[in-house]
């Protein structure tokens, strides 16, 4: 620095100049009202949320990239700016502290990752005339606009600000000195830190709320199974980004290669020698960033991508290592190229993989997986990262997507299969949950969000790090174990007259693992398909018309659920959902329907769920487990009681429990109404009458006269005392308020 500006420096207002390390690769230069971010390694705006900083300018460090992991990650702190601090509606653009050398390939950088391809970059690449004229248009329309209707450039976010001829820059108070590698002094008015290095070299560890867990068991070898690796977005610091595995017999096609991907393999239990293909859905960073980690495996695997996502891969790729003698052949030296067209079906790994264009702001296909097994097609779509229903719609009302367009994009929402994997991240080019309320797949989970409003997470399955879906399983019948669990569990659940058929429902029986928070039945589904709880818990919710839905039960291991569906044949009343980990056996509706019509189930069934729901309305056996609330069902009879009439009489030694379905009754002691506290006890709907007779076996001690005309449920004392006392927590409840009476 000379005299002169020395001299300038000393003008200036104090300022005290600090540090604040934001993670490994990244820091903050707090000066005065400046918060200069330095340094962009992959995530760090996840760590710029935790850390509740908001960086007011960038200096864009000398090193690019360091061992498979990029410094220059600035697609999503462009978001940050733009969009989370509000830059872009304020018209305010980023001051860049960087080399001029530098400048074009940031802005180059940027504009890949924010618009993408022009069409002649697209024509150029060998793309289709009409292909790239569709994308181009797409493209364009989701573009970030001016107020006249001009698309921005990135020119217009950022304001470069050059280090001159001796390596030196001012901002505000502020001057910045680059020493090169990474280095470099700031001085104020009254302060200065000289010659700090920002540390590229240390190893960069995900920046999230949620830290990774490890796998504790294997990943056991399946011939068809999908797992989701990360399922958040750029904005969400709980967990990592989307990323998709699907297993093969052992092996593995990923699908995109998303932030710290090396990380998410290991801690998932996947080596790195198991990767058989790659398929990189879009160029984003949260899905394709982490492909400079895996340029140098061990054996080159099979890349499936279009041509124009290809070259903005290759043209990043040489971007971020301009040290390479030619970085421009990075990709293609690493990897097998297959271009893909989407509608054209193309094998891997025994899989067949056809893929198909979304709508999004630059160009980004989904894939479906499918695998033939006998004489059935098994299949998964991963429908990648598509605008919301509504938004495409007007776009084709607008004239952006065709007609033609149009019923290719809505068809995803219908499609029907084994699983579907959506795009839930919402905004202006992500999609909704509710897009697919009523797609019909065997299981449907949303990627690119953290969580689910609350009103949608008894209806939809958020997928989570490291969740299993298993499409074909090497076992596909239930192991001796798994049938002997099951066959006492269906025992319990229906009387024994139907046990005959007990071994023809275990033989057509297939056995599931589901993850925690699955949708495993979901409300007005018309799926009528019936599960055995082997291991696990699983929550029942009812709406009733909140904003949440409400937990109205808990269904155990050894409890049977879904049977009313296939009963009634009208849709689901609740959503059921995995509250841990489980382990079901699903028993196709079209046998348990056989065996209900054979035993006359569904003669009596229909009644005995009526009884089990007015059960359920009593506050201390609603949280009883379903065993038990079925057992007491089946025990219960029926009745009507006309107004005046006694419902238990005073002295007698009568031991019959009641539950009051409806009606009112009133208490008496001899022949003068029960009065506490001056009031007379009357009770209503929803009670339960006398549950201390059983326990007691004494004279009742009180008279129950109907008010109205009531209903009730009987159930003899002694067939309540056995069933509570085979549910301690149950039982625990009653005895408490047996000992309260009695004191």
């Amino acid at each position: 620095m000379n005299a002169s500006q020395e001299a300038a420096m000393t003008q200036n207002s104090a300022t005290k100049i600090d540090i604040l390390h934001i993670m490994a690769g990244a820091d903050v230069i707090c000066a005065g009202n400046e918060r200069i971010a330095l340094g962009f390694p992959e995530e760090v705006v996840k760590a710029w949320m935790q850390k509740k900083v908001g960086p007011t300018a960038w200096i864009v460090p000398d090193i690019r990239s360091h061992a498979g992991s990029v410094q220059w990650a600035m697609e999503f702190p462009l978001y940050f700016a733009l969009f989370v601090q509000g830059k872009f509606a304020a018209k305010e653009k980023i001051p860049v502290l960087l080399h001029e050398r530098d400048w074009a390939d940031v802005v180059d950088y940027l504009r890949l990752t924010l618009l993408g391809l022009t069409r002649d970059e697209m024509r150029a690449e060998g793309v289709a005339a009409s292909t790239a004229t569709m994308l181009s248009l797409e493209s364009e329309y989701l573009a970030l606009k001016h107020g006249d209707g001009t698309v921005a450039a990135i020119e217009d976010f950022l304001a470069p600000h050059f280090f001159d001829a001796e390596g030196v820059v001012e901002l505000g108070g502020l001057r910045v000195k680059s020493h090169g590698n990474n280095t470099y002094s700031f001085f104020s008015a009254d302060d200065r830190i000289e010659e700090y290095r920002l540390d590229a070299t240390t190893v960069q560890k995900p920046p999230y709320l949620e830290p990774l867990t490890p796998a504790t068991a294997p990943i056991v070898p399946q011939p068809f199974e999908v797992i989701t690796l990360g399922t958040t977005n750029g904005f969400d610091p709980r967990g990592p980004c989307s990323n998709v595995l699907v297993q093969a017999h052992g092996r593995f096609v990923l699908i995109d290669s998303g932030p710290y991907i090396r990380t998410l393999l290991a801690h998932a239990g996947v080596s790195l020698d198991q990767l058989g293909a790659l398929v990189i859905t879009h160029a984003h960073e949260d899905h394709a960033v982490g492909l400079c980690a895996l340029l140098d495996l061990t054996h080159r695997i099979e890349l499936f991508v279009t041509r124009e996502t290809a070259a903005i891969l290759r043209r990043k790729l040489a971007i971020l290592n301009p040290h390479l003698s030619q970085p421009e052949t990075l990709l293609d030296d690493a990897f097998d190229l297959t271009y893909v067209e989407p509608g054209v079906v193309y094998d891997s790994l025994g899989l067949k993989l056809r893929f198909h264009y979304t709508f999004h702001s630059i160009p980004c296909t989904g894939v479906e997986v499918s695998m033939r097994i006998d004489d059935h097609v098994r299949r998964a779509l991963i429908v990648g990262d598509n605008d919301a229903r509504a938004h495409i719609q007007k776009a084709a009302t607008n004239g952006i997507v065709s007609t033609e367009r149009l019923d290719q994009l809505l068809a995803l929402y219908g499609w029907q299969g084994d699983l579907v994997v959506a795009d839930a991240g919402g905004g202006l080019i992500h999609g909704a949950a509710p897009d697919f309320a009523s797609n019909q797949s065997a299981h449907v989970v949303f990627v690119h969000t953290g969580a689910l409003p609350d009103n949608e997470r008894h209806l939809h399955t958020l997928a989570e790090s490291g969740h299993r879906y298993t499409i074909v399983a090497q076992n596909t019948r239930p192991t001796p174990l798994e049938r002997g669990l099951a066959h006492k569990a269906l025992a319990e659940a229906f009387t024994a007259g139907e046990h005959d058929w007990i071994g023809a429902l275990l033989d057509s029986a297939t056995p599931m693992s589901v993850n925690r928070g699955r949708v495993v039945v979901r409300a007005g589904d018309t799926s009528r398909d019936v599960f055995v709880a082997l291991t696990g818990e699983l929550t029942v919710f009812a709406d009733r018309g909140t904003a949440r839905a409400a937990p109205v039960a808990m269904i155990h291991a050894g409890e049977v659920f879904g049977e009313m569906a296939v009963v009634n044949g009208a849709p689901r009343s609740a959503s059921v959902v995995a509250a841990t980990p489980a382990r079901l056996l699903r028993i196709p509706a079209e046998v348990f329907e056989s065996f209900a019509r054979s035993t006359r189930l569904a003669d009596t069934l229909p009644e005995l769920w009526h009884k089990r729901s007015d059960l359920d309305r009593v506050g201390v056996l609603a949280g009883a487990s379903v065993t038990t609330r079925n057992l007491l069902a089946r025990h219960a009879v029926r009745r009507s009681i006309e107004a005046g009439s006694t419902l238990i009489r005073e002295g007698s030694r009568s031991n019959t429990v009641f539950v009051l379905v409806a009606g009112r009754v009133q208490v008496y002691k001899g022949t003068a109404p029960l009065l506490v506290h001056g009031v007379p006890v009357i009770v209503d709907s929803g009670a339960l009458i006398g549950e201390t007779a059983p326990f007691l076996e004494k004279e009742r001690n009180a008279s129950i006269v109907a008010i109205d005309e009531c209903e009730v449920l009987a159930i003899r004392g002694s067939d309540f005392k056995r069933v509570v006392e085979r549910s301690p927590q149950l039982f625990c409840c009653i005895s408490g308020i047996v000992k309260a009476r009695a004191a």
